[in-house]
């Protein structure tokens, strides 16, 4: 899931929120930020709410929307 992921998540990018949630459902995680920016997070492996058996910090696809709506920035975060 991690190679398709890295290799298709620039087609993520200028997509609204809602065809975001479309495409990946609804976030594990949302932040609100300064300037009316909003971040969801998808946990690709188990997070933190999660009992993982591991303590290594949990993978997940990060996506910065813009104060319009559009994502902005599409990363991978986590080892």
């Amino acid at each position: 899931m991690i190679t398709a992921l890295e290799s298709e998540k620039d087609k993520l990018l200028a997509l609204t929120e809602m065809e975001i949630i479309d495409i990946l459902g609804r976030p594990d995680q949302n932040e609100l930020s300064k300037r009316n920016q909003k971040f969801y997070y998808y946990y690709i492996n188990p997070g933190p709410a999660c009992k993982a058996t591991s303590d290594a910090p949990a993978k997940k696809l990060s996506i910065r929307f813009n104060a319009m709506g559009l994502a902005k920035e599409v990363a991978i975060e986590g080892k």
